[in-house]
């Protein structure tokens, strides 16, 4: 089963497993950042819906899919950090992505890549004016 995000109209698909272990690195990072505005909201919301059966977990990314807590300004604002450390650390091979519970080759760490940058690009344009 296939989790999807809907980013600037444009869909992004990632398996039910990869979504979870995807939300569940999110939450990790925004973990490292407990004293920094809305890290701890992001987490627990991502930790709280990585448990939901498969099908149901995948949070819309455009304005109008969104939900609470991630509807909030400074959440998005944590998210785009987030998102930003975790294509950082894919782009370089670090520690993070190491950690994940994937078994990475160059095509899965490029596939990844570009939904993630297509999840991101969706978030910088909640922000521009």
């Amino acid at each position: 089963m296939a989790e999807s995000y809907s980013c600037n109209g444009r869909w992004v698909f990632f398996s039910s497993g990869a979504c979870q272990t995807l939300q569940l690195t999110w939450a990790r990072i925004a973990d490292m950042f407990p004293d920094e505005p809305a890290m701890h909201e992001l987490s627990g919301a991502f930790k709280s819906i990585s448990r939901y059966p498969t099908g149901v977990s995948a949070v819309g990314i455009d304005d109008e899919f969104l939900d609470e807590p991630f509807r909030c300004g400074d959440v998005k604002k944590a998210w785009l950090k987030v998102m930003n450390i975790l294509i950082n650390d894919l782009e370089a091979n670090g520690s993070i992505m190491k950690e994940m519970d994937m078994n990475w080759d160059d095509d899965l760490r490029r596939s990844w890549l570009e939904r993630l940058s297509l999840m991101r690009e969706s978030l910088e344009c909640q922000f521009r004016i």
